[in-house]
């Protein structure tokens, strides 16, 4: 604490005068400190300095506010995007499977009994009898318009052994035992189609139709290889 002014002043007396300037200023300064209006100026510069921190802390929360409205709007903006990307695949496919569909009914009309319906049943939903040909035996398999497998023989499973499986009378007789086991399912119109050049090709056709089916059509199936290997050299004599 300050010495009163009255004390500072009797001292005064008995010292020199560069002693008493000193203590004169000490008591100024003294005065001006412990005076109301310095008091105020304190309480300003506090309030200053307090609203200075609170602008610091009220740019921050700001800063911080735009930057989650910045991430918000950024998100918000990818979500878009994906839902835009999701909608433009959707779009795609469909425009991918009316393409499909177009084609194959482009392909569908190209066949010869296209339109036809045979007892209520058109002719791309009639089953089929796929007929497989080859040197050893003849294949016979019924199925339905997507490929099911209904009813299926071989010249092997109608009885005849080794060389026997490779003959006419054997194809004959596996004809009519798939046409045989197409009626007992209540197939009485199908499509046929053949695969192989063996010696019972014609003879199963003509068992079919002797089993009681009534042939639509017939498709030759039988693979070829546009770029065959290389034939043996001929012989020399």
């Amino acid at each position: 604490m300050a010495a009163p002014l009255e004390t500072l002043l009797l001292q005064v007396r008995c010292l020199s005068l560069a002693s008493t300037r000193r203590i004169l200023v000490r008591c100024n300064t003294a005065l001006v400190r412990n005076s109301p209006i310095n008091l105020r100026v304190r309480q300003v510069q506090s309030s200053a300095l307090l609203s200075s921190h609170v602008r610091t802390f009220s740019t921050t929360t700001t800063r911080w506010t735009e930057e989650v409205k910045e991430e918000s709007t950024e998100t918000t903006e990818k979500q878009q995007e994906d839902a835009e990307e999701s909608q433009q695949e959707d779009s795609s496919l469909d425009e991918d499977i009316a393409r499909r569909q177009k084609w194959m009914e482009m392909y569908n009309s190209c066949l010869p009994g296209y339109g036809q319906v045979f007892d209520g049943i058109p002719y791309n939903q009639l089953p089929v009898i796929h007929i497989f040909a080859n040197w050893n035996n003849t294949h016979a398999t019924c199925t339905d318009s997507t490929g099911k497998i209904l009813a299926q023989t071989t010249c092997g499973k109608e009885g005849f052994k080794n060389a026997k499986k490779a003959t006419s009378v054997a194809a004959e007789v596996t004809g009519q035992s798939i046409a045989t086991k197409a009626l007992d399912l209540g197939i009485k119109h199908v499509r046929l189609v053949l695969r192989g050049i063996g010696p019972g090709r014609q003879p199963i056709v003509k068992g079919v139709q002797m089993g009681g089916i009534n042939i639509v059509s017939i498709t030759d199936a039988t693979r070829f290889s546009a770029n065959s290997p290389r034939p043996r050299k001929a012989r020399r004599i």
